[in-house]
């Protein structure tokens, strides 16, 4: 058993105590940790948090505790396992980009539209077959990415 720091629980512990307002938890593929299947707990306590990245993990879901980063303008969540995507996320007002390309999304949450100040929201590379009415009630997007679907019309 080896007694080396856990890279994640560093970042995490530096993000808190330096107060950054980025935190990037990608796997980059250089065998420092593991992929991450869930979120550390202690993540949702960096409530000065403006940008969170998960990109590249296995994370299937996300608790609801995400509800608490009131801060974040930027999520990335691409490259992951997600199915569905919890609608604790509606509640993060503040969020101009939201990042979901690459994951195993059948269809869009009607919860995103209640994300008034999305400016970007990625949907490429999912699994979607349609794009639901109530998109363009988004009023403030500027940039949505659909490539890599199976959208038919």
């Amino acid at each position: 058993m080896s007694d080396a720091p856990n890279p994640v629980l560093e970042k995490i512990r530096e993000a808190k105590e330096k107060q950054l307002k980025e935190l990037d938890l990608t796997y980059d593929w250089s065998g420092d940790h593991e992929q991450l299947t869930k979120i550390p707990s202690e993540v949702f306590e960096l409530e000065q948090l403006q940008a969170l990245n998960l990109s590249s993990n296995l994370l299937k879901s996300i608790p609801k505790s995400i509800s608490r980063l009131q801060n974040l303008t930027t999520l990335y969540l691409g490259g992951n396992k997600f199915t569905d995507i919890p609608e604790s996320i509606s509640q993060l007002q503040n969020l101009t980009l939201l990042y979901l390309g690459d994951n195993e999304l059948t269809t869009v949450p009607e919860w995103i539209s209640q994300l008034q100040n999305l400016t970007s929201l990625d949907l490429a590379g999912n699994e979607l077959t349609t794009l639901p009415e109530w998109i363009s009630q988004l009023h403030n997007l500027t940039s949505l990415d659909l490539s890599d679907n199976e959208l038919t019309t």
